[in-house]
């Protein structure tokens, strides 16, 4: 899988019997600044059970709570949750991360899940 970013927060990877961790990918410029803009991309092997969050900062950001520490906080979250249901994953990420509280930006989260068959 090939990925770039125009300046979304890491996403997080999670590999059955290798943890969950966000993904380094460099970030390029915000999408519309430049026409001819490079991205960076980032290379992640595809292998069974490979699971990939991506999501915008309206998800985690709060305010008065530092960006590392709510990515590190969406990470535990995923590496707990269930992944027979990618419905439910989402509705418990969402709610990990405060669907209780009035949110300041809009928010998209997208899970995708490999399971290796094609």
């Amino acid at each position: 899988m090939t990925l770039a970013s125009a300046g979304h927060p890491p996403p997080i990877m999670r590999l059955p019997g290798s943890g969950t961790r966000p993904l380094e990918v460099p970030p390029g410029p915000v999408l519309g600044i430049h026409a001819d803009a490079d991205f960076p991309v980032t290379e992640v092997p595809l292998r069974p059970g490979f699971m990939l969050t991506c999501y915008t900062d309206g998800l985690i950001e709060t305010p008065g709570v530092d960006l590392d520490d709510s990515i590190a906080a969406l990470t535990g979250h995923l590496a707990q949750a269930d992944d027979s249901d990618l419905d439910a994953l989402i509705d418990t990420l969402v709610a990990a991360t405060g669907a209780h509280r009035q949110r300041t930006d809009d928010v998209a989260l997208l899970v995708l899940h490999f399971l290796g068959q094609r």
